[in-house]
């Protein structure tokens, strides 16, 4: 094997380069602390039980993940499991041992600056087996941010080969018609969100998972984007049209407030 052009002793790669066999969870630590860590571990175990792969013992991921936060008062953690590594070929050897890998970025600061999107022309493909896992396949995400930058908008609404409206590049989202607070149902295509989660659970109690199109979507009265690393962001503009409210429900800013200085 080679790498550059340079040989290497090793014939084997890890699956997650060789077939994005893992899967990942990106967490803040915020004030020396870890945010959310019940509904991230549940993630990653929901991941790891649906794609029959082991999981590292928790109090040894969260061993580091308390040291990371004796450190950095704020940043951001992204979390890797992949199913370890073989040489070619899909199969799997029994009793695979498993990779897991940590990293830490800079946590960028909260943005209300309203967002302007527009519907992306990709498709996410559908398969409810993977549906909702945050799993290592992200070259969709990957060309959908090179349309995005063509398009010079903040984000782009994504809907799956059926055209109902699943998420955004990297972002949860919800929106108001008038009567109800709705998000996407996540069937067959999608990530179910660690922060769509908690703002479900701590102040739109009454969001509604929907099955909706597009065009639903963009004839909304309030809308907003959220995920764990940037919070729930409001969207002012979908394609041409200027939403009535081009602000985060109220509710929803005093809640995020609380979580960022009250931590």
């Amino acid at each position: 094997m080679w790498l550059n052009g340079q040989p290497l002793s090793s014939q084997s790669l890890d699956r997650g380069l060789q077939f994005g066999d893992g899967h990942f969870t990106t967490l803040v630590i915020r004030h020396h602390r870890i945010e959310y860590w019940p509904r991230h571990w549940q993630r990653l175990s929901i991941a790891s039980e649906r794609l029959a792969m082991a999981i590292p013992e928790q109090e040894q991921v969260l061993s580091l993940l308390e040291h990371i936060a004796a450190e950095h008062q704020h940043c951001v953690v992204k979390l890797i499991i992949t199913r370890g590594v073989s040489q070619r070929g899909y199969g799997v050897a029994a009793n695979q041992p498993i990779n897991w890998y940590v990293t830490i970025s800079d946590l960028p600061q909260w943005s209300t600056q309203g967002l302007s999107v527009a519907q992306a022309k990709l498709r996410l493909a559908q398969q409810p087996l993977l549906a909702g896992l945050k799993t290592l396949n992200r070259l969709e995400q990957v060309l959908l941010t090179q349309e995005r930058d063509l398009l010079g908008v903040d984000d782009l609404l994504v809907c799956d080969s059926q055209l109902h409206i699943v998420e955004a590049i990297s972002s949860n989202l919800f929106w108001y018609d008038g009567d109800n607070w709705r998000i996407p149902l996540l069937k067959t295509a999608g990530i179910a969100g660690i922060m769509q989660a908690e703002i479900c659970a701590a102040v739109l109690l009454e969001a509604i998972p929907t099955e909706a199109t597009y065009a639903s979507v963009a004839s909304a009265q309030q809308a907003f984007l959220c995920n764990t690393v940037l919070g729930p962001r409001p969207i002012a503009k979908i394609d041409e049209r200027v939403l009535p409210k081009a602000l985060l429900p109220e509710v929803v800013h005093q809640w995020y407030s609380n979580v960022l200085y009250n931590s």
